[in-house]
């Protein structure tokens, strides 16, 4: 939402909602599973007892790496595979390639290996991801080290091997890397296979003692190795002299070793070949690889050359590149030849060759066929593009990549048109910028959608100069639309985004009313059927009417991108717009109606485990809700949610509103200490370009907690940068007349009035009451006039304290007490304690003494005994359930009920199960089940199973 009141978000709509144009609903990005895939093992194979028992020690001595680093060909993958395969802990296998230096596509799959352990690992970085954000790097690395120590450590060890690590060379990947590499915990072991040591702090981990190493001089093969390899494996009959020989030309180099052997395989006098062969490790492979081939039928030596351009292998891909229609036949023959074929999955469905053999293939396949190999590539982007209609997310990245590769720039716009927005919004706006430059200009920048893209990815990051020229490309593209009228139903979709933007882009500069045409236009623009669209433009009118406090038009706004982002299946429109409502809620004092919003949104998220970062708003909304009911545990559990979203998805701000909540509660229960570094750390966090509204704020919460330690000249300090002065004459900002004060504005106010009370109390300055009375009335009739209830209580409250302070005559007691009077009047419909709570002793005193009084009404006197009972000490659980039975006749206790399968779990709880019993049961994992337990526990405000069952059987579930 842009400039509107939403404390948990970077500080304005763009640099949360990241994900607003997502093509549909918040789902997992598609993998490719080949990648996650232990590599297999070939049915012969030189055992190597010497490198396992290396493996296992440094492993049984507590090392926490090991790095298997060597040129290629000296068989890496293959001796780890062995090794681990023997095991009998955990392990996990994330094979890298060239398109994995991106960090969005990298961390996708490393968290991926990671759940192949454990379900949850890095679950809550999984979501940020998903939403095509991109945490901060000591986010990711803090964030999983704890998780890995809180699932695993009580499972044991596992291990993550890294195959193929040298393909990454990204700055922010390898400083993750780093990172997790100092602070590695303990149930991990990391396992680096690569062709070059990584820039990793090895030499560290080295004097340490904390890492095992293989070489190639340790992988070479020895003699014995040599010989067993080439009689036994591969089925020669080679004599001690020609193993001898060859050992020492190719210095036991496993892969010209092999390459050696098929290519003598049935020569009648193999000695020669060998006695010819001299030359270094390049060319050797070069030399033998010809001679392997020449040695293959014609069918076979054109399948390896025509194929060779591809990473991946598929029998039916292959047809589709080689025309032929028994690729499946040939591979299996391949492989059963030794033939550098390497399985990537268990059902014969995926292969990869080798990749020097597979280099040297595409260097002799380039060299004679030049134009063929374009003409290969263009049937392989074919290919992959068809895959990727029918399993949207999934191989789109291959299809571009062939298409760039043949030169086919107009398939590559085409399918970036298609495929670039999801991408970006998966995090991969570095490899969807690399292809962009490397279409030529004249063709890739009048691609309107791709721009578009870009636009929004800047647009939504904050980086609102760098979106300005893929807008100004994205129009130019679009400049040949107005020739052709009637518009076609896509050019009117693309055209009436481009205004959505624009319309966002002039509410961020405070240009409401331009905003609100903009996003109209867009309306009356895009097609009916286009609900995604249609959802945006009500979504950036909504936005433009918040603007401009226009309360009615922004719910009606709201509620239609409600409507249309749900009929196109866009849950990140609805959550936005959903969370808009809430905020508006429970601003305007509604705070029933922000829970009724937020807590079925919560609910859903926490059971799908899916937790993008624009869902900060409403677990920060459900803190809000529940800090005014005096709920402080629950109000903590959800404001440390929100405090995690904001933090994994880098904002700020939001960061900076989660810090002024929990000041506040920490304020509202007495703990000073902690109040006082919770603010600090809001305080400290700001920036320059920290929103408005979060600022006055966090400078609200400081003056508060100031004054509460009996610094009233830090407060007063803290307020004179916003403009209120308090020497000699108290003066502040002025206030237009005539208008309402919004919540931010008005807690800022406030704060003012709380240092104004407290020096006359303290006998410090009685002389400028008068003037605080004023800007109480002043206060008082704004945030009415705007229905912002909440800041109209907070200034009644304190309007009755100045009255008090001021003198005893009978119309200032009177004035005062029609003020509390009012202030429960207009709080206890809500159930607001916690803003009289935080008033302090006195105010509790005289609400009293008012309850004495006769014509005091019963209802208000039983609320009042509300707020005295909150105000003698911090609510245990049963004392919130008797509140929240009070809390609105007919009003379910629970704000967040338990889900139909947490109530299957509790009564199995009930009866004693264990947890892997209640797994059994009913048939889930254990995992799955203590992410319920935990959610129970969360929603019942307990702390374990005995607690629960009691909160449970008090509020009828059981």
């Amino acid at each position: 939402m842009i400039q509107c009141r939403q404390r948990y978000r970077s500080g304005c709509f763009p640099r949360v909602a990241r994900t607003v144009l997502e093509m549909g609903s918040i789902v997992k990005s598609s993998l490719l599973e080949t990648k996650l895939h232990r590599p297999s093992l070939p049915p012969k194979q030189v055992q190597r007892p010497h490198l396992v028992e290396r493996l296992d020690e440094g492993l049984a001595s507590g090392r926490q790496f090991t790095l298997v680093s060597a040129p290629a060909g000296f068989g890496k993958t293959t001796c780890v595979s062995a090794w681990v395969n023997m095991l009998d802990c955990p392990v996990t296998w994330l094979s890298l390639d060239r398109a994995d230096d991106d960090p969005g596509r990298f961390f996708a799959y490393f968290i991926a290996a990671l759940q192949k352990v454990e379900a949850n690992l890095g679950q809550d970085i999984e979501s940020v991801l998903r939403s095509g954000q991109l945490p901060p790097g000591e986010v990711i690395s803090t964030t999983l080290c704890n998780d890995i120590l809180q699932m695993r450590g009580a499972e044991g060890r596992f291990l993550l091997v890294l195959d193929d690590l040298q393909e990454i060379q990204d700055r922010f990947i390898l400083h993750v890397l780093e990172e997790l590499v100092a602070n590695l915990p303990q149930p991990l072991h990391l396992v680096l296979v690569t062709r070059e040591d990584p820039p990793l702090p090895l030499a560290r981990l080295r004097a340490n003692g904390q890492l095992t190493e293989i070489r190639a001089s340790d992988l070479r093969f020895a003699e014995r190795e040599s010989e067993h390899f080439l009689n036994e494996v591969l089925g020669l009959s080679l004599s001690p002299a020609d193993i001898a020989s060859l050992e020492v030309k190719t210095e036991g180099w496993i892969v010209g070793l092999q390459l050696a052997g098929l290519s003598i395989r049935n020569r009648a006098n193999p000695s020669r070949l060998i006695a010819n062969l001299s030359g270094g490790h390049r060319f050797i492979l070069s030399y033998l690889t010809e001679q392997v081939l020449n040695r293959q039928p014609e069918d076979i030596q054109r399948f390896l050359l025509q194929t060779s351009i591809l990473d991946k292998l598929n029998p039916n891909l292959c047809n589709t590149v080689t025309g032929r229609s028994d690729s499946d036949v040939l591979l299996e023959r391949l492989f059963a030849s030794n033939l550098f074929l390497i399985p990537l999955d268990d059902e014969g469905q995926w292969y990869r060759y080798h990749h020097l053999f597979a280099d040297l293939l595409r260097a002799r396949q380039t060299a004679l066929q030049k134009e063929d190999t374009a003409r290969l590539h263009q049937r392989a982007s074919q290919w992959y593009a068809q895959a990727s209609r029918d399993e949207p997310g999934v191989f789109a990245s291959e299809a571009i990549q062939h298409a760039l590769a043949a030169a086919d720039y107009a398939m590559a716009v085409d399918l970036l048109e298609r495929h670039a927005m999801e991408m970006i919004m998966q995090g991969h706006a570095k490899t969807v910028n690399g292809w962009l430059q490397a279409i030529p200009n004249e063709e890739g920048w009048q691609s309107p959608r791709t721009n578009l893209a870009f636009a929004w990815m800047h647009l939504l990051r904050g980086t609102y100069a760098h979106a300005l020229p893929y807008l100004e490309r994205s129009q130019a593209a679009m400049a040949g639309f107005e020739a052709r009228q009637p518009l076609a139903a896509e050019e009117r979709s693309l055209k009436a985004e481009w205004l959505v933007m624009q319309s966002l882009m002039l509410t961020m500069q405070g240009k409401a009313t331009e905003s609100k045409d903009m996003a109209a236009q867009a309306l009356k623009l895009a097609p009916e059927e286009d609900r995604r669209v249609r959802s945006l433009a009500y979504f950036g009118l909504a936005c433009a009417y918040q603007a401009t406090e226009a309360y009615g038009p922004v719910i009606e706004a709201y509620q239609m991108a409600l409507q249309h982002g749900r009929a196109a299946d866009n849950l990140v429109t609805e959550m936005l717009s959903t969370s808009g409502l809430a905020v508006l809620a429970f601003e305007h004092g509604q705070l029933h109606l922000a829970a009724e919003i937020a807590a079925p949104v919560v609910a859903r998220l926490e059971e799908s485990g899916s937790l993008p970062p624009i869902s900060t708003v409403v677990f920060g909304i459900l803190g809000e809700v529940y800090c005014q009911w005096y709920r402080a545990e629950e109000a903590r559990r959800h404001s440390l949610r929100a405090l995690q979203l904001s933090t994994l998805g880098g904002y700020n701000s939001g960061i900076v509103g989660c810090w002024v909540l929990l000041s506040r509660l920490s304020l509202l229960e007495g703990n000073l200490e902690d109040a006082t570094r919770e603010i600090q750390q809001a305080i400290d966090l700001m920036q320059v370009d920290t929103p408005g509204y979060v600022r006055q704020e966090a400078i609200a919460q400081q003056v508060r907690v100031y004054l509460a330690r009996k610094r009233p000249a830090a407060a007063m300090m803290a307020l004179h940068g916003q403009g209120f002065f308090f020497q000699e004459q108290f003066s502040f900002p002025p206030l237009p007349p005539d208008q309402s004060i919004a919540h931010s504005v008005g807690l800022l106010y406030n704060s003012s009035l709380h240092v104004l009370l407290y020096r006359a109390r303290t006998g410090d300055d009685a002389a400028n009451l008068e003037a605080g009375l004023a800007l109480a009335d002043r206060l008082i009739t704004g945030a009415l006039q705007g229905d912002y209830i909440l800041v109209a209580q907070e200034a009644l409250l304190l309007r009755a304290q100045l009255y008090a302070a001021r003198g005893q005559s009978k119309a200032e007691l009177a004035a005062s007490y029609a003020d509390y009077v009012r202030a429960l009047e207009l709080a206890e419909p809500e159930g607001v304690l916690g803003l009289f709570v935080e008033q302090g002793p006195q105010v509790a005193e005289t609400l009293a003494k008012l309850c004495q009084q006769a014509g005091f009404e019963p209802t208000l006197r039983d609320y009042v005994e509300r707020i005295l009972s909150a105000s003698a000490e911090p609510p245990s659980p049963a004392t919130r359930l008797a509140q929240d039975s009070a809390v609105g006749a007919g009003r379910a206790t629970l704000i967040e009920p338990l889900t139909d399968r947490e109530l299957d779990v509790l009564r199995l709880m009930a009866r004693g199960l264990t947890y892997k019993e209640i797994a059994t049961q009913l048939f889930i994992s254990l995992n799955t089940v203590r992410s319920h337990v935990k959610a129970i526990y969360g929603k019942l405000d307990t702390n374990n199973r005995t607690q629960a069952l009691e909160m449970a059987r008090q509020l009828g579930i059981l």
